[in-house]
């Protein structure tokens, strides 16, 4: 990565070291983690500004589109793309680690964020499918029977864990394999296993009904790889302050 990029980057994130960058989400991980991780890594200072869903009704006309998170720079702007945001935080990065200036990594990079999202997507049905059934060809949650609706719900995320996650677990065991490093593109850590480990971790959590948290079990390399990842000191060091 060029100075000039670091630089420029650096200088839309912190600006003049006197009106603070902010960070404004909901009281969760979610997917302002990944952005919240990358900037400390950077080691650019940030309000993490979290907002609780009691107040999103009043907080919600005030945002640019009706939807967090934000990301408001020093000088006024406003950013409001997830994924946007974490690429400038990798951009930011001193030593140019984080998203690589280097054309054939900064393409792996997105090569893997791409696999992320595809994940994502793959589990979004099972998902929002307890959230939104309407959205899916099912009754709304108010008119559905609750033990239709919870047994569809528990096919529909069982048949999740049996075929999509061992699909994609086995996609990231290959790219630590070929990678013949640390993390998923070699022995640096980029903004791609930020994504790829927050993704991950949301199932190592248990945190969804039928989704247990020992539906990771199986995948030692994934594991040991995110064991790697939340021992980088700056990583760390954020978590604990965060708690």
């Amino acid at each position: 990565m060029s100075a000039s990029n670091i630089d420029q980057a650096r200088k839309l994130l912190i600006g003049d070291g006197i009106t603070p960058l902010k960070l404004e989400y909901f009281a969760i991980e979610g997917v302002a983690e990944q952005v919240r991780i990358a900037l400390a890594v950077a080691e650019v200072p940030f309000d993490d500004v979290r907002i609780g869903f009691s107040d999103w009704a009043v907080k919600k006309p005030t945002t640019k589109y009706g939807q967090l998170p934000e990301m408001i720079l020093p000088n006024g702007d406003v950013i409001t793309e997830s994924m946007a945001m974490l690429r400038l935080a990798g951009e930011a990065d001193p030593e140019g680690k984080l998203y690589p200036s280097d054309m054939a990594t900064r393409v792996k990079v997105e090569g893997v964020l791409g696999l992320v999202g595809d994940l994502s997507r793959a589990w979004r049905p099972a998902l929002y499918i307890g959230m939104r059934p309407e959205a899916f060809g099912y009754p709304t949650s108010a008119e559905w029977d609750k033990e239709v609706k919870d047994a569809t719900i528990k096919k529909v995320r069982e048949a999740f864990l049996s075929n999509e996650l061992p699909r994609y677990m086995g996609c990231f065991t290959d790219l630590l394999k070929e990678s013949g490093g640390k993390f998923l593109l070699g022995d640096d850590l980029t903004i791609s296993d930020i994504a790829a480990y927050q993704q991950i971790l949301y199932f190592k959590k248990g945190i969804a009904d039928y989704v247990p948290k020992e539906c990771m079990d199986p995948f030692k390399e994934i594991n040991d790889w995110m064991e790697r990842v939340i021992s980088i000191p700056k990583i760390a060091a954020y978590k604990a302050k965060a708690k």
